[in-house]
């Protein structure tokens, strides 16, 4: 068995948040629907889902009530890459601000009162555009107080918040083709306010099965500049048949630079699976290891240097 306890810093590191000076809009329309205006980039990791469920959270509205633009520039303002574990965090506190501002424009212009319904929403929103037009609320971000980087000094805070992890692997190695498979994984982490947990669980289940690859079977092979193994007969990748129950526990202790508490959840099923791993591979073989992936013939390799090394320690008259 293996253990790896780790930590990723979410969004931008040091002062790339303040250079990015990310935006975000949203937008009543004419059918008094909701619009969330991002550049941040659905790729099946629930951007979409969790950003119009802030919003909604936030205006106080049915999910359904709310949609996001296509990240079309000529539409959505700059609101950042989406990278760095930055959407949920960065990217979702500002949709919320600017959900905030929104319905604060509603209550101060007498539209909509302190205390409403859905409808009297949709309502409201329908009444503002038809008078006044384009009802749009945006929010830029600004660093959090206390929260600064000093690149002349290079000191300072280099992430707003962090998110931590504890990932255990027991594993088993056959001794006859020197293999190794995964029997068994648990992943803890401690992500803030786990906005949306089927689709937290997922993230988490799926990277760790990307991870398991990196840790076993996934070996780049180069020459001359290029990749030697760029085809799905020669680049291994693990299947449903190689991976292990994944059991995903999170922990809550919140944030309280994030929408609703949440931080970033993307690259810890990365960080963490390949350490542990390799370490139930040491507990088991008793031999270090220090490169992924573990392919059965670096095992090999690693163990017969390993029983060479020992029986050349060993004193000519105790081999006798």
């Amino acid at each position: 068995m293996g253990i790896a306890t780790f930590l990723h810093g979410a969004g931008f590191t040091g002062s790339g948040e303040r250079y990015l000076d990310s935006v975000v809009g949203i937008e009543a329309t004419a059918d008094g629907s909701v619009r969330v205006l991002v550049s941040s980039t659905e790729f099946g990791q629930g951007t979409n889902t969790v950003l119009c469920q802030i919003a909604a959270e936030a205006l106080g509205i049915p999910y359904e009530y709310v949609s996001i633009a296509q990240a079309d520039t000529t539409i959505v303002p700059n609101s950042g890459p989406t990278v760095a574990s930055r959407t949920a965090m960065i990217v979702g506190n500002l949709v919320r601000s600017a959900a905030i501002g929104l319905r604060q424009t509603l209550q101060s212009d007498g539209t909509l009162g302190e205390a409403y319904t859905a409808d009297e929403f949709v309502d409201a929103c329908r009444k503002h555009v038809a008078k006044r037009g384009v009802l749009r609320s945006l929010a830029r971000y600004s660093s959090p107080e206390g929260i600064y980087w000093d690149d002349v000094r290079y000191k300072g805070e280099a992430y707003a918040a962090y998110a931590w992890a504890v990932y255990i692997a027991e594993i088993s190695v056959d001794l006859t083709t020197y293999s190794v498979k995964v029997q068994d994984f648990v992943a803890l982490q401690e992500i803030g306010k786990v906005l949306h947990p089927v689709l937290a669980k997922g993230q988490i289940i799926g990277g760790v099965a990307q991870a398991i690859g990196l840790a076993l079977y996934e070996k780049v092979l180069w020459q001359d500049g290029r990749m030697l193994n760029g085809q799905m007969t020669n680049y291994i990748m693990p299947a449903s048949c190689d991976l292990p129950l994944i059991r995903v526990i999170f922990e809550e202790i919140g944030n309280p630079h994030g929408a609703y508490g949440a931080k970033g959840i993307g690259e810890l099923p990365m960080d963490g699976p390949a350490p542990a791993i390799v370490n139930a591979v040491v507990d088991a073989l008793g031999i270090d290891f220090d490169s992924v992936p573990l392919l059965p013939e670096e095992i090999l390799a690693v163990m017969n240097s390993h029983s060479i090394a020992t029986t050349d320690s060993v004193p000519a008259e105790s081999s006798r």
